[in-house]
């Protein structure tokens, strides 16, 4: 429960049962147990399918805020570290360490889990709930940006004070909003092959059984093309990400589980290290091609009137170069809620509504340049920028080696609590500290509560 106790409770109605839905569901609900909310999701059930996904100090001290802690250690991975390696010879670039120096930098562990895993165990939050509930099979027509309502395909009508759109990239409540109606996903210059690769076909290879138990996240750079690797599901899963900047043809922006053509991911990765090449035979049936969209800067993510909010991929869908497409949908739901809860009467919606798309924009459009920084710093083609970044890299690594040869261990840990870089907000890249710092230091509640206190008055 926040300490700046809501006064008012509100009818709320959530568009969409992923990761944005469910856990504005659960935030709100945590900041005044008197809101009644009702989740609307068009399909009949809960997706099964998914791939992996990184969460980061912003998100994970979020999620423990809401209790999930315990329910996730359980089928989440922690790894040590992401180590950066040259795409034809395996050479070791760069480190960056995840755990346990998450938690020393950035107060909160950094988690790698199996995405239907992290819905899931929202979703059960959600069912705990009394506040809360959920309606399947609830397609959603058009929402009154006036007023909120919502009016479903089948007919029925869900009168609310506030509407909660988090119905993904082709969002149809972002169209009903006169401000973003045009506002379409726009496909960017990359696609990526996705696959998890189960434990038993992981341990076939003696090149990849070490991976499938191994701290250490991998992520292979080269010209024109990278390839991300890191266990999930309590290591019955290797994720694998192989991404190429230039679209693919005949996949729509945001289908994320279209059939790839195997045998031309394994060509784009033909002359690459054995390590590489390992994990791409290893990939079957289960292989599909993502092309990558975005949807562009919009004026505001609330209406006028401030009954309708857009989170999540409906709001701000980003390249996911900097793993924060998960974390930005758990911000919105919680800095959304520490909003909400400030109300003191419904008449103050639109302004601190408004104020709300303010604080998230600022911070959604930063993000934004991190992550085409970070696509563009792992497929630079060898070159003098390339020699530029990997003499860059090798700083980093030379200098975290060289601090523990000697100081050891828990020196190294004290030095690292007692001189944590500054956030740079002008950054444009998490492989350097200050990055890091900026994108997972940061505390979206306390955050949203000073924005409140300066911005609102309240």
């Amino acid at each position: 429960m926040s300490f700046n106790q809501p006064v008012i409770s509100l009818k709320i109605t959530v568009i969409g049962a992923g990761m944005a839905g469910l856990s504005s569901a659960i935030a709100l609900s945590d900041i005044n147990p008197d809101h009644q909310i009702t989740i609307l999701e068009s399909n009949a059930s809960l997706s099964e399918i998914g791939a992996g996904l990184q969460l980061f100090a912003n998100s994970t001290r979020v999620l423990h805020k809401w209790g999930l802690t315990p329910a996730l250690e359980k089928v989440a991975f922690q790894s040590s570290h992401l180590s950066i390696r040259r795409w034809e010879d395996n050479t070791e670039l760069s480190v960056n360490m995840n755990n346990p120096s998450s938690t020393l930098l950035y107060g909160w562990p950094q988690w790698q889990i199996y995405r239907p895993d992290l819905q899931k165990v929202l979703f059960e939050r959600v069912k705990q709930l009394p506040n809360v509930s959920i309606l399947f099979a609830k397609s959603v027509n058009t929402v009154d940006y006036e007023t909120g309502t919502v009016y479903t395909v089948d007919g029925e009508i869900f009168e609310a004070d506030l509407t909660v759109a988090a119905d993904g990239i082709w969002s149809r409540s972002r169209r009903c909003l006169p401000a973003s109606k045009d506002v379409s996903p726009t496909a960017y210059r990359e696609h990526n092959y996705r696959a998890v690769i189960p434990r038993s076909r992981m341990l076939s290879n003696t090149i990849t059984a070490p991976f499938i138990a191994s701290p250490e996240a991998k992520l292979w750079v080269g010209s024109g093309v990278f390839v991300l690797g890191y266990t999930v599901a309590s290591e019955e899963l290797y994720n694998l990400v192989i991404g190429v900047p230039r679209p693919s043809e005949g996949v729509p922006v945001g289908s994320w589980n279209h059939p790839a053509n195997i045998e031309t991911m394994r060509g784009l990765v033909s002359g690459w290290c054995e390590e590489v090449r390992a994990l791409a035979s290893l990939v079957q049936e289960d292989c599909v091609s993502w092309t990558l969209g975005e949807v562009p800067p919009i004026p505001s993510y609330v209406s006028t009137s401030g009954r309708v909010a857009l989170i999540g991929d409906a709001a701000h869908a980003l390249l996911p170069h900097a793993a924060q497409g998960a974390g930005m949908a758990i911000e919105d739901s919680a800095s959304l809620a520490e909003f909400v809860g400030h109300l003191r009467s419904t008449e103050d919606l639109a302004k601190v509504m408004s104020a709300w798309s303010q604080f998230r924009q600022a911070r959604v459009d930063h993000l934004r340049n991190i992550s085409r920084g970070n696509a563009s710093d792992m497929t630079l083609p060898d070159g003098e920028c390339q020699i530029v970044r990997d003499e860059k890299w090798n700083a980093i690594r030379d200098k975290q080696q060289a601090q523990l040869a000697e100081l050891g261990l828990e020196k190294v840990r004290e030095k690292m609590i007692r001189e944590r870089p500054a956030p740079d907000p002008a950054c444009k890249s998490t492989f350097e500290p200050g990055g890091r710092m900026w994108t997972y230091g940061f505390d979206v509640s306390e955050e949203s509560k000073k924005y409140c206190r300066e911005h609102l008055g309240l």
